[in-house]
């Protein structure tokens, strides 16, 4: 039986291939998101802001350095110990609200709503990722906007036939605890762009900006990677990553909702 998966015990492993130095991963990753939330989050009056599934705080600690007040919430204590450590080394801790929490013990204890809710990297692990989201979007207040960001399951059909592994395309199978290893980051509930368009639809949200995140990155050759020019492919990849088809095979898709009221 699928269950929802928590980084304690593969943090570490994450950050290496996300974030430690200055890898191009992760800085594209902040780069786009932070691009499609800065007309939003740069504004004049605070926002309440949970950010759900926050990993090391990369955003929690944006999003408070911006002014407004964030709820970071996060089951995997290794993640919530980079996050907690962030913060502190940008002196936010009075903006930042810690909660150890999954986002289903964290609806269920009605902490109130939120004008923003941020979702990045969370969906795809989980066991049942449109419940989820449902229980989530209880907590956005009328008007309040949602910024969802998911694994796309385009991206990992392409990976897999530019590896020549077409079996693996033509009779997928389900991922479990069982099939995955101790370490590994493959998302156990990969999600397609038009499937969450419609569930956002579903639940009464407006689309109000939608892109690709690493559109072309990861399908470049991994020995040239290192040669490129960071500038250049943060550059190439804002441009990229509202045009089609580029946007469709990016790694991840971003999605800025908003609940009319």
């Amino acid at each position: 039986m699928k269950a929802d998966r928590i980084f304690d015990g593969i943090s570490e492993r994450f950050r290496r291939q996300i974030y430690a130095n200055d890898n191009p991963k992760g800085k594209i990753r902040l780069h786009i998101l932070q691009r499609d939330l800065s007309a939003l989050v740069c504004q004049a009056s605070p926002l309440h802001v949970l950010d759900a599934g926050a990993g090391m705080g990369q955003m929690s600690v944006w999003l408070a350095g911006c002014g407004h007040q964030v709820t970071t919430l996060e089951p995997a204590q290794e993640m919530l110990d980079h996050a907690v450590a962030n913060i502190q080394l940008h002196g936010l801790q009075d903006r930042v609200s810690i909660q150890k929490n999954t986002i289903q013990e964290w609806v269920a204890q009605a902490p109130g709503t939120y004008d923003l809710i941020i979702c990045h990297a969370v969906l795809e692990w989980l066991a049942e990722p449109l419940a989820t989201l449902q229980r989530l979007l209880s907590l956005l207040k009328d008007g309040g906007r949602l910024s969802l960001m998911f694994f796309n399951q385009h991206s990992r059909t392409m990976r897999h036939l530019q590896a020549g592994q077409l079996k693996t395309v033509l009779e997928p199978r389900s991922i479990t605890p069982d099939t995955l290893t101790s370490l590994s980051l493959s998302p156990i509930s990969p999600l397609l762009p038009q499937q969450v368009l419609d569930w956002l639809k579903q639940a009464g949200l407006a689309l109000e900006l939608w892109s690709g995140v690493r559109c072309f990155y990861d399908y470049t050759y991994p020995q040239l990677r290192k040669q490129l020019d960071l500038q250049q492919v943060l550059a190439l990849e804002a441009r990229y990553s509202q045009q089609e088809p580029w946007r469709s095979l990016a790694r991840y898709q971003h999605m800025l909702c908003r609940r009319p009221g």
